[in-house]
């Protein structure tokens, strides 16, 4: 769809109005408002994208009589030239209309006389488009939780041209509302909801706890299955945040109680000796994800430094407080890590390795927890991927050994690849759909410093195998503490948010991977974590004194 065409200046901002072609909408009252304000039309131009039409008389006659409507204003104002009104558009286009908007500096504009909700609004503050909106129903809520626009009354007509040409004419005002928007859209996100219904369920089982669910918090006597196989029926999804009945909708309280009832019988039922999965029972999880690399890609002295300081910080607390290694690194290179470090394996709970898609209890001889394997095998292409990753994760122009296969950090679960320095390679998301799109579902994670590229099952990887332990061990995420430094591996963004707490240690990592995970028309990590949030707090290093403060300052044991 070309737009641009419709514009005598088409490098004036571009005021966008996004709706079907139905009176309630009030785009005739914008048109009156554009038309009749000289100043607003020599600063800007007007797109409508009023549905799909072929022949006018064909429409329903709401929809024939607004459209009559703006083209005869249209001739009234001798808009043309100012006015853009395509007769198409596809729903993939939506997005890049959005963002040629902003890229003019433009706004977003809802005139209905009543809006229920205004998703519109939604997606053009996720563009980076400031709004001006419809004082009547859901736009209030909306523009009170992303401070990025205006409310107006949809029948002043001089309230419309003023909302408009005050953002249009004020770039400050302009720039203040856009990065309102971006690092507001996160409370519109799928985790936010969940977290803001799980709250509220939290609050009402606070009021009435003769209600609560005694499997939340499992006796210590209560002994955990030694398997979680055949368990399918619960099509266990576990991620970071929330749990989600086969069916889509939210209920961790009922679907944790469902899992223990079910490994209960399972325990019961089975005549060999029961082997609890669980060291003990802790109260809190600390949990170490801080890689740290030099520019090539091999680990530092400085995470061995991290994880003998939070270990230390740890003893000194509580002997309750379990200890988990969540890192990128294969099994045999954590060991190193470990063994370089004033301690030994067995102080860890256990061991996530290689991008969440090996998980080792050092307590257990270092067994591999094969019902996790059994897990995340969920649509797992195994071999048949190993080719494509290489021929695909490389760009157009590139090497053909820019990607090599890495046997000595693969196994079955996770292959790995060393990138070439400098080598052109993907963006996550990119290398991502590609391989989607030849029926390859996994997870694509750039490590070490951009020099090896992970890839792992669908449903394997470092927050979700989080998860996993939270629910096996009977620990509630809001006592699991992640560490991580200011930036790291491309499934960095993952671990920062939660019903976890976690710490940020500045100047822990230098090197990272942050450079293969967002294109340039996405969000930057400020724009989609909000780190004003209480459950997140920067250490000021990571020693142990700066560690004991921000837990301090989470509230934390």
């Amino acid at each position: 769809m070309q737009i641009m065409r419709f514009f005598v200046n088409p490098h004036k901002p571009m005021i966008l109005a996004l709706s079907r072609p139905d009176p309630k909408k009030n785009v005739t009252t914008l048109l009156r408002a554009f038309g009749e304000c000289q100043a607003l039309r020599e600063l800007a131009n007007l797109t409508l994208i009023l549905g799909n039409r072929d022949d006018i008389d064909d429409m329903s006659s709401s929809s024939s009589a607004v459209l009559t409507t703006v083209i005869k204003l249209i001739d009234k104002y001798n808009l043309y030239g100012q006015v853009a009104y395509p007769k198409h558009h596809k729903q993939p286009e939506v997005p890049d209309i959005y963002r040629l908007a902003a890229k003019t500096k433009g706004v977003f504009i809802n005139p209905a006389l009543v809006e229920p909700f205004g998703l519109t609004l939604i997606e053009a503050a996720a563009y980076g488009l400031p709004i001006v909106a419809t004082k009547n129903g859901g736009p209030v809520d909306i523009l009170k939780a992303l401070n990025n626009g205006l409310l107006i009354d949809p029948h002043d007509q001089k309230a419309i041209e003023d909302a408009l040409l005050k953002l249009v004419a004020d770039k400050n005002l302009w720039l203040e509302c856009r990065k309102n928007g971006l690092k507001n859209i996160h409370r519109f996100s799928w985790p936010e909801h969940c977290r803001n219904y799980l709250s509220h369920v939290q609050h009402c089982r606070n009021r009435h706890p003769a209600n609560c669910l005694e499997v939340m918090k499992p006796a210590p006597e209560e002994p955990m299955s030694e398997s979680l196989r055949d368990v399918e029926d619960l099509s266990l999804k576990f991620s970071i945040d929330v749990d989600f009945k086969a069916n889509g909708e939210l209920d961790m309280a009922r679907r944790q109680h469902e899992l223990v009832e079910i490994l209960s019988r399972k325990a019961n039922s089975i005549s060999k000796p029961i082997v609890s999965y669980s060291p003990g029972r802790r109260q809190v999880l600390y949990v170490v994800a801080t890689d740290c690399y030099n520019s090539n890609g091999s680990p530092t002295e400085t995470l061995s430094l991290t994880v003998k300081n939070i270990m230390q910080v740890a003893r000194s607390r509580s002997s309750q407080i379990g200890l988990v290694f969540l890192t990128g690194l294969s099994l045999q290179e954590t060991k190193e890590v470990v063994n370089s470090c004033p301690t030994n394996l067995e102080d860890f709970d256990a061991l996530i390795c290689s991008s969440g898609s090996e998980i080792y209890y050092p307590w257990k001889d270092l067994g591999l927890d094969d019902d996790y394997e059994a897990h995340i095998e969920y649509r797992w292409p195994g071999e048949n991927i190993k080719s494509a990753v290489m021929r695909l994760g490389k760009i157009e122009e590139g090497s053909e050994h820019d990607i090599a296969q890495c046997p000595s950090a693969s196994s079955f679960q996770c292959y790995s690849y060393s990138i070439k320095p400098g080598a052109g390679v993907r963006k996550v998301n990119d290398l991502r759909q590609r391989l989607r799109m030849r029926g390859f579902r996994c997870n694509v994670v750039y490590t070490h410093a951009a020099s090896r590229l992970n890839v792992t099952p669908l449903f394997a990887s470092r927050s979700q195998a989080l998860r996993y332990l939270s629910v096996r061990w009977g620990v509630d995420l809001s006592s699991v503490v992640v560490f991580v430094g200011e930036k790291g591996d491309t499934d960095y963004e993952g671990l920062l948010v939660g019903l976890h707490k976690t710490v940020i240690l500045k100047r822990s990592v230098e090197y990272a991977s942050e450079k293969l995970l967002h294109n340039e028309d996405s969000f930057n990590t400020d724009d989609i974590v909000p780190l004003e949030s209480t459950n997140i707090c920067a250490a000021e290093g990571y020693e142990p004194q700066d560690i004991s403060a921000a837990l301090e300052k989470l509230g934390v044991m």
